[in-house]
């Protein structure tokens, strides 16, 4: 009989959310040294953690580094790189993952004398670009969750789990992965926290075997919730003691048994049968993917939390910084990724949360304008009956919705010959009661969840114009006060590109969804195509064939399944011929970008929009509303090559 190798690969995390720093000694004394018990004992374990963990352990138990070490060059454990920080790629610009690595490389070395060649990916968060960052490191192999790829991969046959495969990089290259199970850790989890015995764990592992299986993951995630609870959910169960003597019992069980064999990640890599298949990962409906069940996607990570939405922001100033620097060091850049830790951004404690080096302007912004004067480029005709605005220069047309709050109605350009790109699909475009509404472009829509209600700028308002001080650019302006407070809705003409703003004078975030900036294509003949960065140096280019809505809720308490990374504050977006590149400062504001497409009888509505404020768990009151501004310029198919 042939045997599966089955293989571990525990996730160390002293950065977890929900711990204090006071309690570093306890985890390692309670859940990092049985561990390495069980790699004497004769049980190989992978092992990962960043090089943050490993510092912070080296701090409080220098004794437990020195062991690790020896058994690491005893090859009776394997360490698995995951860098400096626990940081979200896909969300992160590509430099600061590069350096992630790299920084994260090098101390494993100083502390170990050990360069780890197969790296875990965070959050199990992975884009094909972020694929090529890896590679460019140096890394031979990736863990990465089988689950939802393969969900979100309908041509994958569910034997490519039985042994490690390879994935297709944003680039065209590969690099092997070495599959992680969430179910099957899950499974896990409920056997050593007494929910399974373990003849029931057992036969999950008889019933999800095949006799072609080469390997099998039987853990990928938490070494903190064994002996220890890192305090997240009330639903947690209590510590019990003993629950890394259950482990020994099964690791012992599987190491007495005919049909597996323990084997370090590493030793799979040597497969000669593995490797047979090259993967794409991500799709266009999926160009992320992330750990475990849905309501675990990027939103949380981006525009939840205490404060996700300032303190990315803030990351992005930070980074500017360094940029414009010379001779970065080493400590600066590690002090930018652990700003950016993913653990700051979910259950993180109050106190933790009040160290941070973030504090949000309470200043309220104004608009730098003038009086306009008239200018013989710049046409202005306003239907008074309609209350409706159209603005013509020598490169734009815009016609604009007194009555909704200045939407956007019709915008066109120079270089699409005036053909209107984006605008409003009037109530009754489509033939389908679903979608008996009006689709508007550039409002504002916040879901306050406490207040069950939703506040919108789509009100009647009367239309200002100004001059912006300096660079004299026309502004079209609108001031409205919603129940949320006094807002600022702004345009302004620059050549062939249209920004467009809104200031918020009540600063504080309120416990919502809150989403504006959206852009309806007026095409409809033809799916959306989409291109940005996700973590990477190179674009992204994707063509949907399917229907997608980022924005739809997981549950009534997850509001959003996934997001755009958009790392470069860029993304282009159109139908047919024609679309748009949206263009924004997240150091100013680092909204999350979010897209729809959706079949309509023959026609297909086609939206993007941005995110301030997303809905889950880990949302917390009294965060900061950033202004948001972004602009709108003219792209055509030709230049996109996907």
């Amino acid at each position: 009989m042939t045997q599966t190798s089955i293989y571990t690969v525990f996730h160390l995390n002293l950065a977890f959310s929900s711990v204090e720093l006071s309690q570093h000694a306890d985890i390692v004394k309670r859940c990092y040294w049985p561990l390495l018990r069980l790699a004497e004992s004769g049980i190989p374990v992978g092992i990962e953690m960043t090089a943050y963990t490993l510092e912070s352990i080296n701090q409080v138990d220098k004794h437990w580094v020195s062991t690790f070490r020896e058994l690491l060059h005893k090859n009776k454990c394997e360490l698995i790189a995951s860098g400096d920080s626990q940081i979200i790629g896909p969300l992160i610009p590509a430099i600061v993952n590069s350096h992630n690595l790299r920084i994260g490389q090098k101390t494993y070395f100083d502390l170990l004398k050990y360069t780890p060649k197969i790296a875990y990916l965070n959050e199990q968060s992975v884009s094909a670009g972020l694929l090529d960052i890896y590679i460019d490191a140096g890394f031979e192999a990736v863990v990465v969750e089988w689950d939802n790829p393969y969900s979100h991969n309908p041509e994958w046959s569910s034997d490519l789990l039985e042994k490690p495969q390879q994935l297709i990089s944003a680039t065209g290259r590969t690099i092997k992965v070495i599959w992680n199970h969430a179910i099957g850790f899950q499974k896990f989890q409920f056997y050593v926290h007494r929910d399974l015995t373990l003849d029931d764990y057992l036969n999950y592992l008889i019933k999800v075997r095949k006799s072609s299986s080469i390997a099998f993951p039987v853990y990928g995630s938490d070494a903190e919730v064994f002996d220890f609870r890192p305090g997240r959910y009330q639903s947690e169960a209590k510590i019990i003691d003993g629950e890394w003597d259950r482990i020994k019992v099964l690791f012992d069980a599987l190491n007495a048994s005919d049909v597996y064999q323990w084997v370090l990640p590493s030793k799979l890599l040597n497969e000669s049968t593995s490797f047979t298949e090259s993967l794409y990962i991500t799709n266009s409906q999926h160009p992320i993917s992330v750990k475990k069940q849905a309501k675990y996607n990027i939103t949380r990570w981006a525009v939840s939390g205490r404060n996700d939405l300032l303190l990315n922001t803030i990351c992005h100033q930070n980074l500017n910084k360094l940029k414009n620097k010379k001779n970065v060091t080493d400590e600066e850049w590690k002090k930018l990724c652990r700003l950016w830790a993913s653990d700051l951004r979910t259950h993180l404690t109050q106190s933790r949360y009040d160290l941070l080096p973030i504090k949000a302007s309470e200043k309220i912004t104004t608009l730098n304008v003038s009086s306009w004067q008239d200018h013989e480029d710049i046409i202005f005709e306003f239907d008074e009956e309609r209350n409706k605005l159209q603005v013509k220069t020598k490169h734009i047309q815009l016609l604009l919705n007194g009555n909704r709050g200045l939407a956007i109605e019709k915008l066109a350009f120079i270089s699409h010959n005036f053909t209107p790109i984006i605008g409003t699909l009037s109530h009754g475009y489509f033939d389908h009661i679903s979608y008996g509404a009006d689709f508007y472009s550039n409002h504002l829509i916040i879901e306050r969840f406490r207040h069950r209600d939703r506040v919108t700028d789509l009100n009647k308002v009367q239309y200002e114009l100004g001059k912006e001080d300096g660079s004299g650019d026309l502004i079209v302006y609108c001031h409205q006060y919603l129940k949320t407070g006094k807002v600022t809705k702004y345009y302004r003409f620059n050549n062939e590109k249209l920004h467009c703003g809104i200031i918020f004078d009540d600063k504080t975030r309120p416990e919502a969804s809150i989403r504006l900036g959206f852009n309806t294509l007026l095409d409809c003949s033809e799916r959306a195509w989409y291109g940005t960065h996700l973590g990477s140096f190179s674009e992204e280019k994707f063509v949907l064939n399917d229907d997608i809505d980022q924005g739809k809720p997981v549950s009534s308490i997850v509001s959003a399944n996934s997001g755009l990374g958009a790392t470069e504050g860029t993304l282009n977006f159109g139908s047919g011929c024609f679309g748009i590149n949206l263009s924004w400062d997240p150091a100013s504001c680092a909204a999350l970008p979010m897209i729809s497409s959706k079949k309509i009888d023959e026609q297909y509505l086609n939206r993007v929009w941005f995110s301030l404020c997303e809905a889950d768990e880990t949302l917390k009151e009294n965060g900061s509303i950033l202004d948001f501004e972004y602009s709108i310029t003219p792209i055509l198919r030709e230049t996109f090559h996907e």
